[in-house]
């Protein structure tokens, strides 16, 4: 029975040690919150916020540099705030300039059609 005592206690703190070493893996740093913002700045750029949500895109620029600002000067949660809502208004941007893309689309496709439309008339008369 001491022998049982003796294994139980060694399994213990054997799991006991390797869930603190893998514990303490867990908490790595956390990324820079000013990343996932660079990303949706950079992907709203791609969708051509510029042209066609140039308001939203200024936005989500000038709270990205205000986000770095605040790095720079270790005013980390300030940072996190910023990046978040540059990522927002980042993503906004990207949603609205491939909405408006989109349109253009639809638009030059129904020009199409009706250019199509016109020609098979000319063709066919009877239809």
């Amino acid at each position: 029975m001491k022998t049982i005592a003796i294994i139980r206690r060694a399994v213990l703190i054997s799991v006991g040690s390797t869930l603190t070493v893998i514990g303490g893996c867990a908490e790595a740093p956390s990324m820079d919150p000013v990343s996932p913002a660079e990303i949706a700045v950079n992907r709203a750029i791609e969708a051509k916020a510029g042209e066609y949500a140039p308001l939203e895109l200024r936005q989500a620029q000038e709270k990205l540099d205000a986000a770095r600002q605040a790095i720079n000067d270790e005013e980390y949660e300030q940072a996190h705030r910023l990046a978040e809502a540059a990522r927002e208004d980042a993503r906004l941007a990207e949603v609205k300039a491939q909405s408006e893309t989109a349109r253009e689309q639809a638009r030059e496709i129904q020009s199409t059609i009706e250019t199509l439309r016109q020609e098979a008339e000319q063709r066919d008369p009877a239809r």
